[in-house]
């Protein structure tokens, strides 16, 4: 299942390109999103159409922001029938404000229905997405 993988490198890629309109095409009406509980913002959204307004809004806190996937692994299928990828991502950006460089590793468990991306958790913990991911079991 490869194309799981190319598709979840190719919505990276339309993100960073700002393809706002490709990357609508790739998820789910009901796409949930939820980001990682330390990182400051908005944690979640519970739509396709907010979701897409929170991503359009970060040309507003930054010049420059981009997710590079470091890794990307299949997990298992989850109870609902989801497939599950896990990706291992760099993210960096500078602040617009600020002008402030940042870079961080997060976590990304994206949960595809039918081709379409129809969840994504954030961990800052590999672990926990790994675990979340179906990767490693419960210790």
């Amino acid at each position: 299942m490869g194309e799981l993988i190319e598709a979840t490198r190719v919505g990276y890629g339309e993100f960073n390109d700002r393809d706002f309109e490709a990357l609508v095409a790739r998820l789910t009406p009901d796409f949930i999103w939820n980001e990682a509980a330390e990182i400051p913002g908005p944690k979640s959204s519970v739509s396709r159409d907010e979701f897409v307004r929170f991503m359009r809004g970060f040309d507003r806190l930054w010049d420059e922001f981009e997710f590079d996937p470091v890794e990307l692994t299949e997990g298992e299928v989850d109870a609902g029938g989801d497939h599950i990828v896990y990706a291992k991502v760099r993210a960096h950006g500078r602040g617009r404000a600020s002008e402030e460089r940042v870079e961080f590793e997060i976590h990304h468990v994206w949960r595809l229905r039918d081709g379409l991306f129809a969840r994504m958790d954030a961990y800052l913990d590999e672990d926990d997405a790994r675990e979340a991911a179906g990767l490693i079991s419960e210790t």
